[in-house]
């Protein structure tokens, strides 16, 4: 017997799915050409991984700076496999939002002479991040979300968990969800739908993005027959890994090397100078992860499994103005930093691939788009830092901008979805979840998804764990999601219950994105970029240099191609 549940409609030019930076900028996109939007979020918006980018953004802003400059760092740093259009893209148009930023009450900060203060990252020729110290992300987050409030031509959709997009005749024309807050079913009739709900994090455990970043773009995208690119690659960085109450927190490690930290194993070694004596820990986001993985995986770690970030020979000084925030927020958890080293280990930043996309973010399957953390060939294998903000807010207002333009140039008629746009088994498996007394509880199958890629999905990857990770989400699939069940206060007292449906809706989303990464990170037979492979461990230019591509079959299995890399040579002129 199928769940009896109210299900409301709703009808919309545009449909975006996500509340950070991509999707509200193109929710602003969308107001201003005049189309009907509603944006949908796990969340409040604005809210989404915004928040994760601490030490600032990229964008050619200096006097001696340029947007070509730009794009030549990224294509030679980059980790290749990029698409240079889409780089090409963001790091031009980035240059005016940062000028749109401030005009919406942005406080970048800037010297004494006016100029802004452009801090220089790794990997860049020039200093470019636009910054707010270590919080730059937070105060993003405040002037999107001020202005959002403020827009009432956006209805905004919070505590509301898209499950599944909807296709008529080829295209995707909604989606349908969960109200969780209200205990209802909703459905969307859309022209254009945006999906920028950031990436898969939230698939390992040690990760410094929002509980509700489950890769739902990735893998809702991918069921409704967009291609997805370069998966395997993902941005790790630095995470403490103690004391307690710091577990996750991502300390800005840009931020520590530019002040002149270094990294330590158990030993005491500064092992960077090992692998990388010319450059140490100057070198890229990528090295540096991996260098540490190995520390740890040779059994050089410290007590609780991780690598010492020390900073105790810097003057408080420079601690305070170049990592203020992350220098209190130690202090605040009992670690003082100037006396104490942290102690840190890889965990999932964001993530490099996505779906794939042209430059407005528009895929195959007319009707769809993605923007920000959700699109794919923006990165590559790897991405130096401050990329990962500039370019959402780049291409959420490209994607905007393009699905309002078809609004107005290329109008859809679509009729109206009604209730049974919802799939029987849908209703079937929610009231089951909500009914049934026995089995796993639907927390304790999250976290063991979340262990499983931790354990065996992370920085060094092999064959056996890699295949042995692939079994155990298709067992997942298959088993635990048809017989979990809520927890016994959300389902006699009623409890919780909101977040356990949406926690249980996530699991859903954790299996499938585990079992796609293992399919890509296993096919991958070298190491490159932010992929190391202990069974590949060398890069394989010959066979290799290639952007990797899963298809969804129409059983629901996984069909595995590779695409030769585009060729930067214009891109770069």
């Amino acid at each position: 017997m199928s769940l009896s549940i109210e299900v409301e409609n709703f009808e919309t030019d545009v449909l975006i799915v996500g509340g950070g930076a991509a999707a509200t900028m193109a929710a602003f996109e969308c107001a201003i050409a005049g189309v009907k939007t509603i944006q949908v979020t796990k969340g409040r918006a604005t809210s989404g991984t915004t928040t994760v980018a601490r030490g600032g953004f990229a964008a050619a802003m200096g006097k001696d700076d340029s947007p070509a400059q730009h794009l030549e760092d990224i294509l030679k740093y980059g980790g290749e496999l990029i698409d240079p259009e889409m780089a090409r893209a963001w790091c031009e148009d980035i240059v005016q939002i940062v000028k749109d930023l401030e005009e919406w009450g942005a406080e970048f900060i800037r010297g004494e002479d006016g100029e802004l203060d452009l801090k220089m990252f790794p990997n860049h020729s020039h200093p470019r991040a636009c910054h707010h110290y270590d919080t730059t992300g937070n105060m993003v987050t405040k002037v999107l979300s001020k202005r959002l409030r403020g827009d009432d031509r956006i209805e905004k959709h919070s505590l509301t968990a898209i499950v599944d997009l909807v296709k008529h005749e080829g295209r995707v024309v909604g989606a349908w969800g969960v109200d969780y807050r209200n205990a209802k079913l909703v459905t969307y009739t859309a022209q254009q739908v945006i999906l920028a709900t950031g990436g898969g994090s939230g698939l390992f455990y040690v990760n410094d993005n929002p509980p509700q970043v489950t890769g739902d773009g990735y893998v809702m995208g991918f069921r409704a027959g967009a291609d997805l690119l370069g998966i395997e690659m993902i941005d790790f960085q630095a995470m403490c890994c103690s004391p307690e109450e710091l577990f996750g927190f991502a300390p800005h490690p840009t931020g520590f090397i530019n002040a002149g930290a270094v990294f330590r194993n158990e030993e005491g070694e500064e092992f960077l100078k090992r692998y990388f004596p010319d450059t140490a820990e100057k070198s890229s986001r990528s090295e540096v992860i991996l260098a540490m993985a190995k520390e740890i995986h040779a059994g050089r770690a410290g007590s609780t499994g991780g690598i010492y970030m020390d900073a105790t020979a810097i003057p408080i000084e420079t601690i305070q103005k170049q990592i203020p925030h992350v220098y209190k927020t130690c202090l605040h958890r009992g670690i003082d930093i100037t006396k104490t080293p942290l102690e840190v280990a890889p965990g999932s930043h964001t993530w490099l691939g996505g779906l794939d996309v042209d430059t407005y973010g528009q895929s195959s399957i007319p009707g769809l788009f993605a923007a920000g953390e959700t699109a794919g060939g923006i990165h590559g294998g790897n991405r130096i830092g401050g990329s990962a903000l500039a370019a959402s807010l780049a291409f959420g207002r490209r994607a905007g901008r393009k699905a309002a333009e078809l609004i107005g140039s290329e109008p859809v008629s679509i009729p109206a979805l009604g209730d049974n746009v919802i799939p029987e088994e849908e209703r079937e498996w929610l009231s089951s979840l909500l009914e049934r007394a026995d089995g796993p509880y639907q927390g304790d199958v999250r976290m063991h998804c979340r262990m499983l890629a931790h354990d065996k999905l992370g920085p060094i990857r092999d064959e056996n764990t890699l295949r042995e990770a692939l079994t155990e989400y298709e067992r997942i699939e298959n088993e635990d999601l048809q017989t979990m069940r809520l927890s016994e206060e959300a389902r006699d007292t009623g409890k919780g219950r909101g977040e356990e449906i949406e926690s249980a809706l996530s699991i859903r989303n954790l299996a499938l994105l585990g079992r796609i990464l293992a399919t890509a990170a296993l096919e991958r037979e070298e190491s490159r970029g932010a992929h190391y492979r202990l069974d590949y461990p060398d890069t394989n230019d010959a066979d290799w240099r290639k952007v990797t591509r899963l298809h969804r079959t129409d059983g629901g299995g996984i069909e595995f191609s590779t695409d030769p890399v585009k060729n930067d040579a214009a891109a770069a002129e």
